[in-house]
């Protein structure tokens, strides 16, 4: 039973946890965001109606990021969901609001996993 509890603690952290506060905030007009092995550099993005932030792949996962409604994606910009290590893929945001992004691999729409907040505008 313990083995089963330290394997499922095990394959919980590898995914990122819960996303909230895994990462750093960052605030900026256009600000880089890493995506590392199973989470994200920083967990919540601050801009200006306007500012634009690129994603960029970084580890040896396939990584992406996604809003949970599907209002944006990196996919657009880049062409595919798969962003390797060194891929850039940079969004402005022209609309003001609090989006819940996530990657589709290590995380979901809820902001569990990989999984963080832009805030656009004053938030």
């Amino acid at each position: 039973m313990r083995f089963l509890l330290l394997a499922l603690l095990l394959a919980l952290a590898a995914c990122g946890g819960d996303g909230a506060g895994d990462g750093e905030s960052i605030e900026g007009t256009d600000v880089v965001v890493d995506m590392f092995d199973n989470r994200f550099e920083f967990t919540e993005i601050r801009i200006p109606v306007g500012g634009s932030v690129t994603w960029v792949g970084a580890g040896a996962n396939p990584h992406n990021a996604v809003e949970a409604n599907e209002l944006w994606s990196t996919e657009t910009v880049f062409g595919s969901l798969d962003q390797l290590e060194g891929d850039e893929a940079t969004l402005t945001y022209n609309t003001r609001g609090e989006y819940i992004f996530y990657c589709t691999y290590h995380g979901n729409g809820e902001g569990d996993g990989m999984a963080g907040t832009l805030i656009v505008g004053d938030g």
